[in-house]
């Protein structure tokens, strides 16, 4: 489950089981509170071609703020919709923080063991993922969507973190945040045949339907479904089940928006121990 708070007019959405983690900072922003205008409205914080980056820089800043991070240490990717894992070390930290130029190339997840780094994602359909081991205090940050999803990207995630970290999967605490729905993700022929070959069980992901030769996918569940087949614990994956298409109100939404929108942003961040 997710729960809304506001400060400063900046609304900020935590997992409730995340959230019970006392070392622990994670987020999820809305679309509310902002600088930025237009489909971008208001507090985009993807560095988008319609916005200025001047608006993403303020936006971040007000968000970060509330959450209590310091922008030299937020870290994202580039997101090319690959499942490529990144690890981020010491000389990673603040990689697309300020700027998109030095987001990590090509790279839709984001593993660190470092304290005081805060891991961002950024999303506007596609499926938020965060990941706390709170045994060996590691943490990952993913974005997957349809071909992020079919790549098992979260599951790559899962074992990354056990080979390079030593983690043990049932100690990993996941929260699948906002995303586009079934009841709105609407895919062809072409997908589903990806699917069929790529997930277990994918009868239970799709169904048909309303318009001729077209389906529509659970991305909520293939990933839920993705973590419990790397090990997780099903009672330790939270799972929001907020549509973003449906809730454009509150979160950015490609689909939606009809690709006039910004982004919303999913961020992870150990504090230092005491």
């Amino acid at each position: 489950m997710l729960k809304r708070s506001i400060h400063n007019n900046i609304p900020v959405y935590r997992f409730t089981g995340l959230g019970s983690c006392s070392r622990l900072v994670h987020f999820i922003s809305g679309r509310e509170g902002g600088v930025s205008r237009g489909g971008q409205s208001s507090l985009n914080i993807g560095f988008t071609e319609e916005d200025k980056r001047e608006n993403v820089l303020k936006n971040r800043q007000l968000l970060l703020s509330e959450v209590g991070v310091d922008l030299s240490t937020l870290t994202t990717g580039e997101q090319k919709h690959t499942t490529h894992v990144e690890v981020v070390l010491e000389n990673s930290i603040g990689c697309g923080g300020r700027e998109r130029e030095t987001r990590l190339p090509e790279t839709d997840a984001l593993i660190t063991a470092l304290p005081e780094v805060c891991l961002m994602v950024l999303a506007a359909d596609c499926v938020p993922i965060l990941l706390y081991d709170t045994e060996r205090c590691v943490i990952a940050a993913i974005h997957a969507g349809w071909r992020g999803t079919v790549g098992k990207i979260t599951s790559r995630v899962v074992a990354r973190m056990e080979k390079e970290f030593g983690c043990n999967p049932k100690d990993i605490r996941a929260g699948i945040g906002p995303s586009i729905g079934k009841c709105c993700f609407e895919v062809g022929e072409e997908v589903v045949e990806i699917v069929r070959k790529n997930l277990n069980r994918w009868e239970d992901l799709v169904e048909s339907g309303e318009n001729h030769g077209k389906y529509n996918f659970d991305l909520w569940e293939a990933n839920r479904r993705e973590l419990t087949e790397a090990g997780l614990c099903s009672g330790y994956i939270e799972v929001a089940r907020i549509c973003t298409v449906c809730n454009r109100d509150r979160f950015f939404s490609y689909r939606g928006d009809r690709g006039d929108t910004g982004r919303f942003g999913a961020g992870i961040m150990m504090k230092k121990k005491c």
